[in-house]
C-alpha cells in the first residue's frame, strides 16, 4: 500500500511536527515503510535570519547564509528525529530550499512518495481552513496526503 512516506517539518514550529511525526511513526510501524522528514528554508527572507527561528531563540538579523541555513536546519531535524523517531526505523532527513509548497510536491515526486503526512494548523475561526501550504499539497500532490491538525501552542 504505502512504502515511502514523506513528513515536512517546520523547524519553527515544534507543534507543527508533534503531532505529524508519531502519526508517521504509527503508519511507518504498520505498513512497514521508509520514512523521510524534509525541512524547506525559505529562499526569500525579509529583515530576519532563520538561523534565530531554526534554533528557537527571538531577534535575529540582516545576515543570510542559505548555507549555513540549511545546515543549521539539518541538524535541528536531526535532533528531533533522534528524539522522537526510533533508530531501527532510521527516517532519511532532506533538506532543502524554495518555496515550501513546491519543495514538498517536488520532494514527494523525487523519492516517488506514497504518502505524505503533514500538519496543518487549527486557530480559532480560521480552523475551519486549512494553512495555504498544507492546502496546496493537498490540491496538488500526486500521492495522497493524510493531514494532522493541531492547535499552535508556540
Amino acid at each position: 500500500m504505502y512504502h515511502r512516506l514523506l513528513v515536512p517539518i517546520d523547524v519553527q514550529h515544534n507543534s507543527s511536527w508533534q503531532k505529524a511525526l508519531p502519526v508517521a511513526v504509527e503508519f511507518s510501524r504498520m505498513l512497514d515503510a521508509e520514512i523521510n522528514i524534509l525541512s524547506v528554508v525559505p529562499d526569500f527572507l525579509a529583515g530576519m535570519d532563520w538561523r534565530y527561528a531554526i534554533r528557537g531563540e527571538t531577534g535575529g538579523s540582516e545576515a543570510y547564509d542559505l548555507k549555513d541555513l540549511m545546515r543549521l536546519a539539518e541538524e535541528r531535524l536531526k535532533d528531533i528525529c533522534a528524539s522522537n523517531i526510533p533508530e531501527d526505523l532510521a527516517p532519511r532527513i532532506l533538506v532543502d530550499s524554495g518555496n515550501p509548497f513546491e519543495q514538498i510536491i517536488e520532494t514527494a515526486a523525487d523519492i516517488d512518495a506514497d504518502l505524505i503526512v503533514m500538519a496543518a494548523l487549527r486557530r480559532s475561526l480560521k480552523g475551519y481552513l486549512l494553512g495555504p501550504t498544507t492546502a496546496r499539497v493537498v490540491r496538488h500532490a500526486d500521492c495522497s496526503v493524510h493531514v494532522v491538525r493541531y492547535i499552535d501552542e508556540d
